[in-house]
């Protein structure tokens, strides 16, 4: 047990560390209506499993909330990896709210979405039809 209790004030300190430079604030569920900033773009994890980034303007009031968005799953990755800047995108997922320290030492909030689901205007068109019956869709 004395080792544990000499550990424990190291651990705190690495712990307080890592708080100043990132810590997750907020956790949920949620779906996220924007138009995308740019292209997203297609990458590759360490492990070698493709994934696709972007980044959303989403309308908060007169302001809008800029919120990363990865998708992992491979027909969200492909279907966003398919849009364009401008596009307008619904994504459900994991939403984040991360605080960080900038390198100026100010503090700085973001958000980040990852997305299980991605929706466009095409495949919520061509859902909406499979459901009605339609035999084009």
């Amino acid at each position: 047990m004395g080792s544990r209790v000499r550990g424990e004030p190291a651990a705190r300190r690495r712990g307080a560390a890592r708080a100043r430079v990132r810590r997750r604030c907020i956790v949920i569920g949620a779906v996220v209506t924007g138009t995308l900033v740019a292209d997203p773009v297609e990458r590759t994890t360490q492990a070698g499993k493709p994934f696709t980034t972007a980044t959303l303007r989403v309308p908060a009031g007169e302001d809008a909330l800029f919120i990363g968005v990865a998708a992992f799953e491979p027909v969200a990755a492909e279907r966003l990896a398919r849009m364009t800047k401008g596009g307008t995108v619904a994504a459900c997922g994991v939403l984040e709210q991360n605080t960080w320290t900038a390198k100026d030492g100010s503090e700085r909030t973001g958000w980040r979405l990852t997305a299980s689901e991605v929706l466009t205007a095409y495949s919520a068109t061509k859902k909406r039809r499979a459901a009605e019956g339609d035999a084009d869709a």
